[in-house]
């Protein structure tokens, strides 16, 4: 609960720094790091199942951030799916039980690099540990929408398992 609490004041904080400027500031003349300058839909979201997760809406007024699906995303709610991104651990162990899947790389915070939102994380339940990695993975289990609990992210993948890494580099474009 500590950490559903926390991903979502994260969330909230995000939201309240884009309302009161407005827009997004220009990134920096001296800054040309380019992969740290995020698009915000990235390449590897584009055609997968993570451009269908943008599809869901909500009321950032709101007290809670309540996710508004589509019709389509609610189709999919129960079905299995293929998701590639990064783990974001919610624990300092090796195995993880747990943990959130983004499309971002830089260390897993998809409101650092200014892309992402509540459409940009999805909570990964594996049936058996799975191995942090920086590396992308491909996840592939069961989609759940979560609307019920504003603790909650929006999307959860249960029974999920990560296929091999020679699959990743293969379906990096061709994932859903």
């Amino acid at each position: 609960m500590y950490i559903q609490r926390t991903v979502m004041f994260i969330l909230l904080f995000a939201v309240i720094l884009r309302i009161d400027t407005g827009s997004e500031a220009p990134p920096s003349s001296t800054d040309h790091r380019p992969e740290l300058q995020a698009s915000p839909l990235p390449q590897m979201m584009k055609g997968s199942l993570w451009e269908t997760l943008a599809t869901v809406s909500y009321d950032p007024y709101a007290p809670n951030f309540v996710p508004i699906f589509s019709d389509t995303l609610k189709k999919m709610n129960g079905k299995y799916v293929e998701l590639v991104g990064f783990m974001i651990p919610l624990s300092a162990q090796k195995k993880q039980t747990r943990f959130v899947l983004t499309p971002y790389s830089l260390g897993g915070c998809s409101f650092c690099v200014g892309g992402g939102g509540p459409e940009s994380l999805v909570d990964i339940r594996p049936s058996k540990p799975i191995d942090f990695t920086y590396d992308p993975i491909t996840i592939t289990g069961r989609l759940e929408l979560l609307q019920k609990d504003p603790s909650e992210l929006f999307f959860r993948i249960s029974k999920a398992e990560v296929m091999d890494k020679g699959d990743v580099k293969n379906n990096l474009d061709n994932t859903y």
